[in-house]
C-alpha cells in the first residue's frame, strides 16, 4: 500500500512538473562568400564586379516540401558624417543655405535581393535589419522631423547618381533548389576601407539565418602615396 502510494505521488509530480525546453528545431543555415576578398586601386583602375555566391544547408534539417526561400543580401562601406546643404539663388548667384549633418553615411552601400523586398518579408523586418533605402540608417536624426526628409532624400539621389547606392530587386539569382548567386558593381570612386557583406535567408516571409563575410578596399602604389601626403598635409577630409 505504501510503495503503491509513493508511486502515485511520483507519477502526480511528473504530470504536474513544468515539461524540459525542447530542444530548437532543426532549421536550414545559409552559407556564402565573395569572389575576391580583396581589391586593390591603382591608376587604371576602372570598376570592378563582386559576385556574391552561397548556398542552402539542409545538413541540419530536411528540405521542406513546400515554401520558397528568398535571399537578400546587402553590402556597405565604413559610414562617415556627410553635410547636406540646401542651395539658394542669390542676386543671381547659388549659394549654400541651411543644412543637415548626417552622422554615419555608408560610402557604398547595395542590396540585391530574389524578389521586390516587401513580397519577401513584413515592412517591419526590414527596418530592423536596415534593409532598402528607405529603412537605411543615417545615423542619429530626428525621425519626427519633417524638415529633415529632403536632406535625406537628397542625400540617397546624390549617392545613387554617383552609383554608390544601390537597389536591385531581381539581383540576386537561385540557380536550382539550393545554390543562388547575385553580381554588383563597385564603380571607379568607390571608397576605400572594410566593406561587409550581410546575407539574409528567408523562407515563408520568416528570417531563418544570415551569414557574413567582409571585403577589402584599399589603395595601393602612387594613388595610396598622394591620399597619405593628403592626410598628413590637412588636405584629405575625412580619414
Amino acid at each position: 500500500m505504501r510503495d503503491t502510494l509513493r508511486l502515485a505521488l511520483v507519477l502526480l509530480a511528473l504530470w504536474w512538473a513544468p515539461a524540459e525546453a525542447a530542444d530548437p528545431a532543426p532549421s536550414e543555415t545559409v552559407q556564402s562568400d565573395i569572389s575576391t576578398r580583396e581589391i586593390s586601386i591603382q591608376s587604371n583602375f576602372a570598376g570592378i564586379e563582386i559576385v556574391i555566391f552561397g548556398s542552402v544547408d539542409f545538413s541540419h534539417a530536411p528540405a521542406p516540401d513546400e515554401g520558397n526561400y528568398d535571399v537578400i543580401t546587402v553590402i556597405r562601406s565604413p559610414a562617415e558624417p556627410l553635410v547636406a546643404r540646401r542651395k539658394e539663388r542669390v542676386a543671381g548667384i547659388w549659394v549654400n543655405r541651411a543644412g543637415r549633418t548626417f552622422p554615419g553615411v555608408p560610402g557604398f552601400y547595395a542590396v540585391l535581393a530574389t524578389r521586390p523586398f516587401k513580397a519577401i518579408t513584413t515592412e517591419a523586418t526590414l527596418k530592423a535589419l536596415g534593409i532598402g533605402f528607405a529603412n537605411l540608417d543615417l545615423g542619429k536624426r530626428g525621425e519626427d522631423d519633417p524638415k529633415e526628409a529632403p536632406y535625406r532624400s537628397a542625400v540617397i539621389r546624390i549617392k545613387q547618381d554617383q552609383n554608390l547606392f544601390q537597389e536591385h530587386d531581381d539581383g540576386v539569382s537561385f540557380i536550382g533548389r539550393s545554390l543562388f548567386r547575385a553580381s554588383v558593381d563597385l564603380p571607379v570612386n568607390v571608397p576605400v576601407g572594410r566593406y561587409t557583406t550581410d546575407v539574409y535567408l528567408f523562407r515563408d516571409g520568416q528570417l531563418i539565418s544570415k551569414n557574413e563575410s567582409t571585403l577589402e578596399v584599399s589603395q595601393v602604389g602612387f594613388e595610396r602615396a598622394v591620399s597619405l601626403l593628403a592626410l598628413r598635409t590637412g588636405l584629405g577630409g575625412h580619414a
